[in-house]
């Protein structure tokens, strides 16, 4: 008699008492079938205006959100976005110093500016400084770690310890062959800079550099798990494993458990959708939040929010009912609200939509 037509008698149950009784230490004749990832129900989407604008970068602190927009700098005050800062301003990247206390990097028309608020950005003193030589390049995306600033341009790593008025180059040079970098972070206790972007050739970036040696480390494999071309649009520590990276961009997500020696697909597809930033939840890391853009200017496409609850296994999908959206995500960021974790998702002119989770 086989195990499947044993466990359809009774002559199963009698046996596994037996084998209990005389002490076979057997255990089970059935493997532990493995726990299926748990649902969420529907997230809660609601739209807080900023309708037409590109959505370049979304700040969530405990107090204040802000958002980075081509037309200006916004602070979310009583659930309404009020414009803090010139409205031809196109603002590529902020930073936080404290409460209140702004640095941006941004365009007006053609030329680029840092400029710094100490009030919300009521008011605010562009600076002087040498950043690119003086030459226009900008800052297209800015880091503050343990008081210094760091920012990258075209094909160049830079700091500076005095809130971005003198510049020292890192790695590379002012006014490089790229199409320029756009992801930029700092690891929390490795003294190193990670960055990325695209190269000239439309070849996908990814750099380590440690600031104490200045020993750079280039990741070119991972064009293996993205399509080509390709770009990478956010670095994401993992806040309790310093060995774990996350990478996003043009084609999906990456990540590394070895600290760069070996990277593995974490979410990708071969229709090139952008993947702007990646979430990981403030109490559970395991459970992470990305939602993407697929490359379109000038049409409506869904807001789709794509959550995984076991670490990155799977993958759950929840869509907006509004088809007319202008839907794709272009920034995310997230903090707790009366308990809740709270997502605000930057879209390409369809605003900004704050998402409320059970």
């Amino acid at each position: 008699m086989n195990y499947a037509t044993l466990r359809r008698s009774g002559l199963f149950i009698v046996c596994c008492a037996l084998l209990s009784a005389c002490g076979s230490g057997g255990g089970t004749l059935e493997e532990p079938k493995p726990n299926p990832p748990p649902t969420v129900s529907q997230p809660a989407f609601a739209q807080v205006s900023l309708q037409g604008k590109i959505i370049n970068q979304l700040m969530a602190t405990e107090s204040s959100v802000y958002a980075a927009t081509d037309a200006g700098v916004y602070l979310l005050e009583d659930g309404q976005w009020q414009l803090r800062s010139q409205a031809d301003w196109h603002v590529l990247s902020m930073v936080r110093y404290g409460e209140r206390h702004l640095l941006i990097s941004a365009m007006q028309k053609d030329k680029s500016l840092l400029a710094e608020s100490k009030d919300d950005g009521l008011s605010w003193e562009v600076l002087t400084h040498n950043y690119s030589d003086m030459s226009g390049e900008p800052a297209f995306k800015l880091a503050l770690h343990q008081g210094k600033l760091y920012g990258v341009g075209y094909d160049v790593l830079a700091v500076s310890e005095d809130r971005g008025r003198n510049w020292s180059l890192l790695a590379g040079g002012w006014n490089g062959f790229a199409r320029g970098m756009s992801a930029l972070t700092v690891h929390p206790s490795k003294p190193d800079v990670w960055y990325g972007g695209q190269g000239a050739i439309e070849n996908i970036v990814l750099r380590k550099l440690d600031t104490e040696t200045l020993a750079e480390e280039s990741y070119p494999d991972i064009v293996d798990l993205l399509p080509a071309p390709s770009v990478v649009k956010s670095i994401v520590m993992h806040p309790s494993n310093p060995e774990r990276v996350f990478v996003t961009g043009e084609g999906g997500l990456i990540q590394s458990s070895d600290y760069g020696q070996s990277w593995q697909a974490l979410r990708t597809n071969d229709n090139y959708r952008f993947y702007f930033g990646l979430l990981l939840d403030s109490q559970n890391p395991d459970v992470m939040y990305t939602a993407g853009w697929s490359k379109d200017y000038d049409n409506p496409q869904s807001l789709i929010l794509e959550i995984s609850r076991d670490a990155g296994k799977t993958w759950q999908n929840y869509q907006h009912p509004d088809s007319s959206l202008f839907g794709g995500v272009y920034s995310m960021a997230s903090r707790r609200e009366q308990g809740k974790e709270v997502l605000y998702l930057g879209l390409f002119k369809g605003g900004v939509m704050k998402v409320v989770l059970e």
